[in-house]
């Protein structure tokens, strides 16, 4: 398993487990190409996972909105071995891949197959199963004034089960149209001092969309539902004291959208077009407490509850040799909020004035719906009683420049500014045990960093990567969720012969935290609320793979994790595991 821990938009979501190929070499391609940059959110691997292998894919687009009009593919605590609309095409239809490791239960099963198979008409159905059971050990000093043992060994469990279905058909010439189906089913559990809480989810995505670009005009168009629910929630009762608002059903949502997009070409170099996202989320949560400074994300106390978010996005964009412009705006319109209109900038530019040297900058924003689906993928230790409304980004800027390849080697540097309003982040609360609980803040930093990496055919392959941003209350980046102030990522890979590759890497996060705010009553002014740091540890993960190939369609791979053995927190409260290893294979058929 996995104990590295990835940039978020954190969702913060976690990919512990990718699609399985030959082999665990990770292309850089750094040709100086003249798209605008579009930073991704990145993710917090929120468990400790083995990344297995995997299987050389052929992608099948579900849109060319790959953000807001792909089924999103995280729905469950380890992501999915391998993606149904990712499987290996020729000469394979199907694969089948196993993983089991310790120190106590690690295991990952994943098998799919592509019943249709034609340039037409593509139908793959697949399936994976992800699971780790491991220990930790709990100091508990008044048990020794009992007479009895201080320490407590607590058993933490994850499952995850998922089963999806995809479907791409061409119609005629130019369009195509996209379908996919996907259901996830989770339990984990939370030992806490004389209890043990455990939690059931369930999750559904489906989506069907329309693509066409023929005659210059290209256009999509949408549908897609998402649920999401807290089911059957227990703690068991041993002595602990259990707060009465814990209920056994959870909150549960219900997500209905639309994404669509149309672009007019005109002149030989530039395009008018206009992107259109609707989501409408609605909630059931139950009845709980909760404490003042955390009203603004709180809608419970109703029976139920409905917030929309439509995005409208207007843009012009323009090609010309070696620069590339784009320009638009994003327009929100938010209901059941505080503020109706946001509007932020959609602005890009890009220049490669040579084939080594390459300079690319954004200006963005937007609103987030801030469903629980998108949170689970941040951590799945969310308390099951709480929704959330929404948060804004007025702006991010994003920038890069690059250098390179010469003779195998590149530099880059990269950093931006962003300010995100009522952003959720993390919050320490004992009113929750072993749950995550989110807070509205207002946030805004800098960031920056560096990055060089060397290729040598497929022989060779090693990046090193450093970034920093401050990690205050109210002055950090709002993509890490952990607030982290020191973020450096090592990869090495080696081929000393063809069948075999070695893997090292190590990734350095420090500076992790979360706030508790600690309520002081002022006469004249009322409460106010201080905030108060807690580390959530390092995250040093030094990881040690190799995987050979047997034969075409089979593989054998070995990965060991976390080989310093250094312990830190998820958010969410959850330790993580200790040294581990997996040993398993895949084969193609």
């Amino acid at each position: 398993m996995n104990t590295k821990i990835a940039l978020i938009t954190l969702a913060l979501a976690a990919t512990p487990f990718a699609a399985f190929s030959q082999g665990l070499h990770k292309e850089i391609n750094v040709d100086q190409k003249i798209d605008p940059l579009k930073r991704d959110a990145s993710r917090i691997n929120v468990l400790p996972t083995l990344q297995l292998p995997s299987i050389g894919n052929n992608g099948l687009p579900f849109s060319d909105r790959v953000v807001t009009s792909s089924i999103p593919k995280d729905f469950q605590v380890l992501a999915p071995l391998a993606y149904g609309d990712k499987l290996y095409i020729s000469p394979y239809r199907g694969y089948v891949a196993l993983g089991l490791g310790t120190p106590l239960f690690n295991s990952a099963l994943s098998a799919g197959y592509r019943i249709l198979d034609s340039d037409k008409t593509r139908l793959s159905l697949w399936g994976e199963y992800n699971g780790d059971i491991y220990t930790t050990k709990t100091s508990v000093p008044h048990l020794a004034m009992e007479g009895a043992s201080s320490e407590i060994k607590n058993y933490w469990r994850d499952h995850s089960a998922t089963v999806g279905a995809d479907f791409h058909t061409l119609v005629g010439k130019t369009s195509a149209l996209n379908a996919g189906l996907v259901y996830n089913y989770a339990y984990h559990t939370n030992p806490l001092e004389f209890s043990t809480f455990g939690q059931n989810i369930s999750r559904v995505n489906g989506q069907v969309g329309f693509t066409s670009n023929g005659e210059g005009i290209r256009y999509s168009a949408a549908l897609h539902y998402g649920h999401f629910g807290f089911y059957h929630s227990t703690l068991a009762r041993t002595g602990y004291a259990i707060p009465e608002a814990y209920p056994e059903k959870g909150v549960r949502q219900n997500l209905f959208g639309f994404s669509g997009l149309i672009s007019l070409p005109f002149g030989e170099s530039s395009s008018i077009g206009l992107d259109v996202d609707a989501d409408f989320l609605r909630s059931t949560p139950h009845i709980h407490p909760l404490y003042p400074y955390l009203a603004p994300t709180d809608i419970s106390g109703k029976a139920s509850s409905t917030s929309g978010l439509v995005s409208l996005t207007p843009h012009y964009d323009f090609t010309s040799g070696t620069v590339k412009v784009g320009l638009g705006a994003q327009i929100d319109i938010s209901s059941n909020t505080d503020k109706t209109f946001h509007i932020a900038p959609e602005v890009s530019f890009a220049w490669t004035p040579s084939q080594i040297l390459g300079f690319e900058v954004k200006a963005h924003g937007g609103s987030r719906l801030n469903s629980l689906s998108e949170l689970y993928d941040v951590t799945p230790y969310l308390a099951p009683s709480m929704a959330y409304t929404q948060s804004h980004i007025p702006l991010a800027l994003d920038a890069r420049l690059t250098f390179g390849p010469f003779f195998g080697a590149y530099i880059e540097a990269f950093g931006g500014y962003a300010k995100a309003s009522d952003w959720l982040m993390p919050v320490i609360t004992s009113s929750y045990p072993g749950e995550g609980i989110f807070g509205a803040t207002n946030l805004s930093a800098w960031h920056g960093g560096i990055a060089v990496g060397y290729d040598y055919r497929d022989a060779v392959s090693a990046r090193v990567s450093y970034e920093t941003a401050p990690h205050s209350y109210d002055n950090a980046f709002y993509e890490w969720r952990d607030r982290a102030r020191h973020v450096l990522n090592a990869e090495l890979s080696v081929r000393p012969v063809r069948p075999l590759l070695v893997t090292l890497g190590w990734e350095f996060r420090a500076g992790r935290r979360a706030y508790s705010l600690f309520p002081e009553t002022v006469s004249d002014l009322g409460t106010i609320y201080t905030p108060v740091a807690h580390s959530l540890g390092v995250v040093s993960n030094l990881s040690l793979g190799a995987t050979y190939t047997v034969s075409d369609p089979l593989s054998v791979f070995v990965r060991c994790e976390n080989l310093l053995d250094r312990r830190f927190d998820y958010i969410g409260g959850r330790p993580s595991q200790g040294i581990n290893f997996m040993l398993g294979a895949t084969l193609k058929f």
